[in-house]
C-alpha cells in the first residue's frame, strides 16, 4: 500500500531510519550524547543503546580504547674495564630480537659511558621503531626495552673501593729495610710515584 497521503507508494522498509534519527541529532550517532554525558532519558542511558520504537535497539558506536601490548624488556651486561670508567668511552654493542614471524632482527646501540661511573649502572632505552632498508622490502621492525648494566673488568693489580683504588705491592725485606722507589700506573694514563 501508498504513503498515506497519497501519491507517492513509497515503500516504508526502504526508509534509513538510523539516518533519519542522525539527522534529528545533529550529526550525532544514535546513543551518543554531544556533551560527553549519558544519553537523554529515554534513549538509552549509558548501558546500551538508542532504543528504536519500531523494535530492536541501535548499539552505541562508541568504542573501548584497547590497552597496548606491554612489552618483554631486555637486560645486557656492557663489560668495561677500570680505564674505561675513568676516562669514559662509547661502547658499539649489537643486540639480536626475536621477531613475530620466527626471525631475528638486529640493533646496534651506541652507549657513552661517562668518567667514574661504577658496576651497576644502568643505561635505558625504550622502546623503538625503525625502517628496513628499501632492498629488504622497507618493512618497519620495532625494538623492544633494552636496559645495559656496566660490569666492571678485573684489573690485574688495582682494586676498586667505592671512589679509592687498593693496590697491594709485595716488598722483599731488602726494600723494607732500605726503602725503594716504585711507580704505580693509574687508569687515567698518569704515573703515581711512591717513595
Amino acid at each position: 500500500a501508498g504513503a498515506p497521503g497519497g501519491g507517492g507508494g513509497g515503500d516504508f522498509a526502504n526508509v534509513n531510519l538510523d539516518e533519519i534519527i542522525r539527522q534529528m541529532m545533529g550529526g550525532v550517532a544514535a546513543g551518543v550524547d554531544p556533551g560527553g554525558g549519558s544519553a537523554p532519558r529515554g534513549m538509552g542511558g549509558a548501558g546500551g543503546g538508542f532504543e528504536n520504537p519500531f523494535g530492536g535497539q541501535y548499539q552505541n558506536t562508541r568504542q573501548k580504547q584497547q590497552q597496548p601490548r606491554r612489552q618483554k624488556e631486555y637486560t645486557k651486561p656492557v663489560h668495561c674495564s677500570l680505564e674505561d670508567l675513568c676516562r669514559g668511552c662509547t661502547k658499539k654493542l649489537k643486540v639480536s630480537f626475536p621477531t613475530s614471524s620466527g626471525g631475528q632482527h638486529e640493533r646496534t646501540y651506541n652507549l657513552h659511558i661517562k668518567p667514574g661511573w661504577k658496576e651497576g649502572t644502568k643505561l635505558k632505552y625504550s622502546a623503538s621503531r625503525s625502517s628496513i632498508d628499501s632492498h629488504t622490502g622497507g618493512a618497519e621492525d620495532e625494538f623492544p626495552p633494552m636496559t645495559f648494566v656496566v660490569r666492571e673488568k678485573r684489573h690485574p693489580f688495582l682494586k676498586r673501593a667505592g671512589d679509592d683504588l687498593v693496590w697491594k705491592c709485595k716488598l722483599t725485606s731488602r726494600q723494607a729495610q732500605r726503602g725503594a722507589k716504585l711507580r704505580l700506573p693509574l687508569p687515567d694514563g698518569s704515573t703515581l710515584e711512591i717513595v
